[in-house]
């Protein structure tokens, strides 16, 4: 297979096995809750330690392939996206399942990683910033199928069926993956030769920190948005299989919405106001979903405009930090991502937990859309020189 397009093609259908396995977990929190016993602490809990690794395995995980393919690591992810699953579908416990959320964790961080490079070998210098917006849109297409899949499995045949369906999926991918995967011919792949810098000045970091601040706060609320607006839907007496449609509604129109997001703001040079409009629909949304009359137009709102911006803000990576800096920068980028994405579903399940009401978790995350935005214009208002 060295067509790029049906290589891009078996990289977005197998990436949705990572949207598919983390979402499967928040898709049937309801049956946790009811069967097993847990709080909406330990199931938020459960949902972040999907991140967790990333905090420690995000920086040296781009090392790894200086000792081993791309194709072989990204095989060993999604098998480790599998055997978490399985992890969980045999367990009762708690602290099992947490176990297997981590394993599945780590392969997230590795596919995370290697999936981008795969893409970028393939199309650099040749429409990449397309391929790279249709490959970012299998995640949240990944966590649709989950939102409409897992909740109808689960009713049907138990939630560890459910589970089981992800854990079915990614080890599919992984197959997929190592037997039709191929690298780019040589002739495509330019040896950077370019000696990566490993210090950053005070400057760079404040720079580094603002633009990673506000990619984490964007993701950060999506997944308290994913992990808590059917409950929130359900307590405004909304049926239970059709809140999930209602979210799963929302993802599909966020797939459509970031790469038409970044294509207006790219031809009518409004990347600011673009950002500032999304991140206050978003806000809004989040906190007029609980109220049932509203909650249709509140899902499609935050699909189509809300997470319109995530293009943009990613963006920013371009101007943080010099291009012989980029390893070191990006590792610190991705490491702030990690840490803000594994504990907002754990501080948004605790909040409910608190008030006895998913309008809380709902709260903490416009609040979170919010400061996504604010940090965004702090870091233009730090960079003079990027201001155009």
């Amino acid at each position: 297979m060295q067509n790029r397009w049906l290589i891009l093609f078996l990289l977005f259908a197998t990436r949705l096995g990572m949207g598919f396995q983390f979402q499967s977990v928040g898709s049937v929190s309801a049956d946790l809750g009811h069967e097993l016993g847990f709080s909406n602490t330990e199931i938020g809990a459960l949902i972040g330690m999907f991140m967790l690794p990333g905090v420690i395995l995000a920086f040296p995980s781009g090392w790894l392939g200086r000792w081993a393919s791309d194709r072989f690591i990204v095989t060993i992810g999604l098998l480790s996206l599998s055997i978490g699953g399985v992890s969980l579908l045999i367990s009762k416990d708690f602290l099992p399942m947490g176990v297997g959320r981590f394993i599945c964790g780590v392969g997230f961080v590795l596919t995370t990683v290697y999936y981008t490079k795969m893409t970028v070998d393939w199309f650099q210098d040749r429409e990449l910033a397309t391929a790279l917006s249709l490959l970012i849109i299998s995640w949240p297409g990944g966590i649709a199928l989950s939102q409409i899949i897992h909740p109808h499995v689960a009713l049907n045949f138990g939630w560890q069926w459910a589970i089981g369906t992800a854990s079915i999926f990614c080890f599919a991918a992984a197959i997929a993956i190592s037997s039709l995967y191929q690298p780019p011919p040589k002739i495509l792949l330019e040896k950077d030769d370019q000696p990566q810098g490993q210090r950053f000045t005070s400057y760079e970091w404040f720079k580094t920190s603002m633009a990673a601040f506000s990619w984490s706060f964007y993701n950060a609320g999506y997944l308290v948005f994913l992990s808590f607006s059917v409950n929130a839907l359900i307590e405004s007496g909304t049926a239970n299989y059709q809140a999930a449609v209602m979210v799963s509604i929302a993802s599909f129109l966020v797939m459509i919405s970031i790469p038409l997001g970044g294509v207006v703001s790219d031809k009518l040079n409004i990347p600011r106001f673009a950002v500032i409009l999304s991140s206050s629909v978003a806000t809004l949304c989040l906190l007029i979903l609980p109220f049932e009359h509203f909650a249709l137009i509140a899902c499609i709102l935050f699909g189509t405009i809300g997470m319109s911006s995530g293009g943009i803000i990613i963006a920013l990576t371009g101007k943080a930090f010099a291009p012989e800096k980029r390893a070191y920068g990006m590792g610190i980028y991705q490491t702030f991502y990690f840490v803000f994405t594994a504990t907002a579903p754990l501080v948004g399940g605790w909040l409910y937990d608190l008030a006895n009401s998913a309008n809380a978790a709902m709260m903490f995350g416009a609040f979170l859309f919010t400061l996504s935005g604010v940090f965004y214009f702090i870091f233009f208002k730090i960079s003079p020189m990027d201001r155009a």
